[in-house]
């Protein structure tokens, strides 16, 4: 494929998107998946590839600023303004810290780099925040999301199959793990560029096909194939070797139990037990049975490796937790200074640009803060973040008082707040998969929903409410609009309607 191709398809792609920006989100979607196998048929594997999906985004926004959009965050601080001086202070030290680094390295790349690793979520909160209005958009967003995620997933097993094909390979040296028993064990991404990148959106559609599962009562063959398609994902997140996006899936499931049960009633944890639980727990039990009876047993030795490392992760997340929090602050600080290194210098892809300037004690998402902010940064990173639970907290008691007007709606919401949160202690974890631009727009879209919630149900109330003006039992037991109702005359069953002025004989 050359570059005139693939540019024209953008092109096209970013006309669509300012046509009509409703559409532009599910373009920007798609671009997000293709980005990572077009960068593998191109020679030289560009790097700005990463960041293509950018542009559709860019004309999404700007085709709906077109349109009076109004694509400001006023809106949402006038449901709760906690989130107004926090949020700027941020933005602006993230500038000034893109600033440094530029000034550190010389490089544009790098400040570029930063500045987007912090602030590319933001546009895509505002996106999806215009976008919802009510539960059918954000069932569209996460359909087209998952018949996506799904399709690239699922190509790590050709990769695992033995196919040596250059769109299944890893871009650059790739990674790799060792074993006591077999050695060096290679590690699969699929069409998508790295095993890292694979795992998180192989736990991702894990976690919103257990949520459309749930949320979504009128799909039978949603739910059932949602059963089907989990274990096959959860094997593909085994063979990646990323555990801790396992610990993501079961940090989910947890949440999102705890949070039905909780804010919906006991009622919900039978409904939760019986339907979502049972469907998964039947696609595994098949999924198992075919593994059992198809796999030959050498297939079975091979993969063996990579479910014990998956299994390992229960003795490792709370080691982990500790050394790439606490334990790595005063190492963090002692390389980079007490006011960072710049934003940037540790981020993903700097590597190609010479700024990657850390060091190997900030993995982990907080380590990565105060290494490119610095210990300002840092605070204000625990107050923006402390802020924003503030926000979500004041939602989610809104929600709980307004659930009735429309359940699917809560469920999903619940289900969106748990992704969210289990992404949060991923990234306290390690940080580099969230320097990819796409994972940081769909996040954001997410929160967007998430924010918006008020909204929604507000419009659902409103539309509860003039059904049941507008429909009423008349004196027989039939239901009529109101408008065809006859007013009843004193003395004359058969009367016509009458208007109230009319005299009454």
């Amino acid at each position: 494929m050359t570059d005139f191709e693939v540019f024209g398809l953008i092109i096209i792609a970013m006309a669509l998107c300012f046509a009509n920006w409703r559409v532009g989100v599910f373009i920007c979607i798609v671009v997000g998946f293709l980005q990572d196998p077009l960068r593998k048929l191109m020679p030289g594997e560009p790097v700005y590839f990463t960041a293509m999906v950018g542009a559709p985004l860019a004309m999404t926004l700007l085709g709906a600023r077109l349109r009076n959009v109004r694509l400001s965050f006023r809106p949402l601080h006038a449901w709760n303004d906690v989130l107004r001086a926090p949020l700027k202070f941020f933005v602006l030290l993230v500038f000034a810290q893109s600033g440094a680094a530029f000034i550190k390295t010389g490089s544009l790349a790098v400040a570029g780099i930063g500045a987007l690793s912090y602030l590319a979520p933001l546009p895509a909160i505002l996106l999806g925040y215009r976008f919802s209005r009510g539960e059918r958009d954000l069932v569209k967003v996460i359909k087209v999301y998952l018949g996506l995620s799904v399709i690239m997933v699922l190509t790590v097993y050709l990769g695992y199959a033995g196919l040596d094909w250059t769109i299944l390979k890893q871009v650059g040296t790739g990674l790799f793990i060792y074993s006591a028993e077999r050695g060096r064990l290679d590690l699969y991404s699929g069409f998508l560029r790295s095993p890292e990148i694979a795992a998180w959106h192989a736990a991702t559609a894990v976690c919103l096909l257990m949520l459309v599962a749930l949320a979504i009562h009128r799909n039978s063959i949603l739910k059932w194939g949602s059963g089907l398609l989990v274990p096959a994902l959860l094997g593909a997140i085994l063979l990646t070797g990323r555990r801790k996006f396992l610990v993501e899936v079961v940090l989910f499931i947890s949440i999102y139990a705890l949070m039905l049960i909780w804010f919906r009633g006991t009622g919900i944890k039978s409904a939760f037990i019986s339907k979502s639980a049972l469907v998964l727990m039947g696609g595994l039990v098949l999924g198992s049975m075919g593994y059992m009876f198809l796999t030959p047993d050498a297939a079975t030795s091979d993969i063996s490796p990579y479910y014990e490392r998956g299994m390992s992760v229960r003795n490792d997340v709370s080691e982990r937790v500790s050394v790439m929090t606490l334990e790595s602050f005063q190492y963090v600080i002692a390389q980079n200074g007490i006011l960072g290194s710049g934003a940037g210098t540790g981020s993903q892809g700097v590597q190609h640009f010479g700024g990657q300037t850390t060091g190997g004690s900030a993995e982990g998402g907080l380590g990565k803060v105060l290494a490119e902010l610095g210990v300002p940064g840092f605070v204000l990173l625990i107050w923006l973040v402390l802020s924003l639970a503030r926000y979500l907290w004041s939602i989610v008691r809104h929600i709980a008082r307004e659930q009735e007007a429309d359940p699917a709606l809560s469920k999903l919401f619940f289900g969106l707040l748990a992704l969210l949160m289990t992404n949060g202690v991923v990234y306290v974890i390690a940080h580099q998969v969230f320097g990819d631009p796409f994972v940081l727009i769909i996040l954001g879209i997410f929160l967007g929903f998430v924010m918006a919630m008020p909204k929604m149900v507000r419009g659902a109330t409103e539309d509860r409410r003039r059904l049941t003006e507008e429909v009423r039992m008349t004196d027989d037991g039939r239901r009529v609009p109101v408008a065809e109702r006859r007013v009843p005359v004193v003395g004359r069953r058969s009367s016509p309607v009458i208007s109230r002025t009319s005299p009454v004989k």
